[in-house]
């Protein structure tokens, strides 16, 4: 009897879960797979497209599935701060972004069961007990068969973690769920930790649907819903889902006008989880990762810890946080600027001085440092190097890549990349070593495009710790950038800040991240648009965000084809 009862259960809660495993790219056509709740009026589905492109994410009607950082903002947000969030699926990166690589991926089998042991710890900690359930619904049932208590919590939980009010069926499926499991364990707070647990488990708490509808005042444009937009906007400026308030302006029709798209981002950049969301972008865009999957040889590098990369790391992200929320100012400055963030151990890396403390502080780099400006900084210099050495090709190709948005292609097949051309002298200089490298025409061209601009950042080994000399010979960092010389790293950054590609590269990451998609040539006229504001607004990223979320681009399921005025 007993096991026939687990077996319903597990049954019911099959049904209540569905079928996570979705592919999260639409691209139009007819919708097919399992289908989605009602949402504002529209009927989301899953599209049955492949799970990947060459071209990636094109514009368009499409599913998000939550980034892992999403995942765990979005849990603590529901659940409270305290509650512990194990790893679940790895993202999936493409075009430099997890959000564009969620655009373009389903849940595997073995995803489904982290999702669930994740959900499954948090939920445990946040229904403990009626007291700290109280935190986390609306209503905590105290006896068995307490449907309308049930009901309120699933439909305020729901709302939050759908995105969306929950419609009739799925009140009922959940519900459902809740009633029979608290009749198997005579526990109301088990019913609705198990009915939990299937709305997190849900293809509506896990991919965020963007389909839009046809907007009649738009010449029938596919235009974002109410909810759709509080989705797009929380995940965009929090990394999250939606606050209440987002909803309610969702359901009252705010939303659905520029004006007011526009007063929900200003509010959404005010809140301290758009620091946290800065900060998840600011990691993509700069390929945080590869900091954190260095391996530096301990016998070339005895200064290289864990501790130091991560203070590293915090320095990074803090000159970020600063540049647009704590003294907004022209985000293009940090190319060159002399102003950073410092604990000790940091301070004695860069040679500055100590205080006797572990805590960070924001210095000034003293007049013709080295170190001025983002290429500066240790976290990018030991990302971008090798093991047992720096790398000038890796350095000049994350700048081309990230900073001026030029495309570098792989190496031609077959041909050696280790350097180990050989040269009359055996204490010849990495610039040496790479002017040989170059000599062959199959590197050449690519070449030309990243060596004179990492070369600039020699003086920087392979842990971005300064020093004077290569095999015994002075280092030469002289380069250029389109024709502009640079003497040294400190004017490579101000070389940058001055090209006029800085600020368009900039605008396109942002609006690639923002809308998880790579930009397509009709996307043209509205990054032309926000660039211009951009530079408009003095260069402040924080405006920029406000821009971006209101436009036109951000709005409707296509990007505008007519330049903005």
């Amino acid at each position: 009897m007993r096991d026939r009862s687990l077996m319903r259960t597990l049954l019911l809660m099959a049904l209540a879960v569905g079928m996570v495993a979705c592919t999260a790219d639409i691209r139009g056509g007819s919708l097919g797979g399992p289908v989605f709740g009602q949402s504002n009026g529209g009927t989301p589905g899953v599209g049955g497209a492949s799970n990947s492109s060459a071209l990636g994410p094109q514009p368009g009607a499409h599913l998000h599935k939550l980034t892992a950082a999403e995942v765990a903002n979005s849990l603590h947000d529901l659940l409270g701060e305290d509650v512990p969030v194990a790893a679940v699926e790895p993202d999936t990166e493409s075009d430099g972004f997890a959000s564009v690589g969620a655009s373009a991926v389903s849940i595997s089998p073995a995803g489904v069961g982290q999702y669930e042991a994740t959900f499954g710890a948090a939920l445990d900690v946040a229904l403990k007990d009626a007291t700290r359930a109280a935190s986390v619904v609306a209503c905590v049932p105290t006896a068995v068969g307490d449907s309308a208590c049930l009901t309120r919590s699933l439909d305020s939980f729901g709302r939050r973690a759908f995105r969306r009010p929950l419609d009739a069926a799925e009140r009922a499926r959940y519900l459902g769920v809740a009633q029979a499991i608290e009749q198997e364990t005579n526990s109301p707070l088990i019913g609705l930790r198990y009915a939990l647990s299937g709305i997190l488990q849900s293809p509506n708490f896990l991919y965020r649907a963007e389909l839009g509808q046809p907007s009649a005042a738009d010449a029938g444009r596919l235009k974002y819903t109410g909810f759709e937009m509080a989705s797009r906007l929380a995940a965009e400026l929090w990394t999250s889902l939606p606050d209440e308030a987002l909803l309610d302006a969702a359901q009252s029709g705010t939303l659905d006008t520029e004006a007011g798209v526009r007063q929900a981002a200003t509010r959404l950049l005010a809140s301290n989880k758009a620091r946290g969301a800065l900060a998840t972008f600011v990691d993509d865009l700069y390929g945080i990762e590869r900091l954190y999957r260095s391996i530096k040889d301990p016998a070339l590098f005895p200064a290289w810890s864990d501790s130091l990369r991560e203070s590293m790391h915090e320095e990074l992200t803090r000159r970020m946080l600063d540049a647009v929320f704590d003294a907004p100012s022209d985000f293009l400055a940090q190319y060159d600027t002399r102003v950073t963030f410092v604990n000790d151990e940091l301070a004695t890396f860069y040679g500055l001085p100590t205080i006797g403390s572990t805590a960070f502080r924001r210095v000034e780099l003293p007049v013709g440092s080295a170190r001025a400006g983002l290429l500066g900084a240790g976290a990018l210099l030991a990302a971008y190097a090798l093991p047992q050495r720096s790398s000038p090709t890796a350095r000049g190709k994350f700048v081309a890549q990230t900073l001026l948005c030029r495309t570098v292609p792989s190496p031609p097949p077959g041909v050696d990349t280790t350097l180990a051309t050989p040269t009359a002298d055996p204490n010849a200089t990495l610039r040496e070593r790479l002017e040989l490298h170059r000599a062959n025409a199959a590197c050449a061209a690519c070449h030309a495009m990243m060596d004179p601009i990492g070369l600039g950042l020699e003086q920087f080994d392979g842990i971005g710790q300064f020093r004077e000399t290569d095999h015994g010979k002075p280092i030469d960092v002289s380069g250029q950038v389109d024709g502009v010389v640079f003497a040294n790293a400190a004017e490579l950054g101000s070389v940058l800040r001055r090209n006029a590609e800085a600020g368009k590269c900039f605008v396109r990451k942002l609006y690639t991240h923002a809308q998880g998609r790579t930009p397509v040539e009709a996307d043209a006229p509205v990054l032309d648009a926000l660039a211009a504001r951009f530079a408009a607004t003095s260069n402040h990223a924080d405006q920029l965000l406000i821009e971006l979320s209101s436009s036109e681009a951000f709005r409707f399921v296509e990007p505008t084809f007519t330049k903005a005025p």
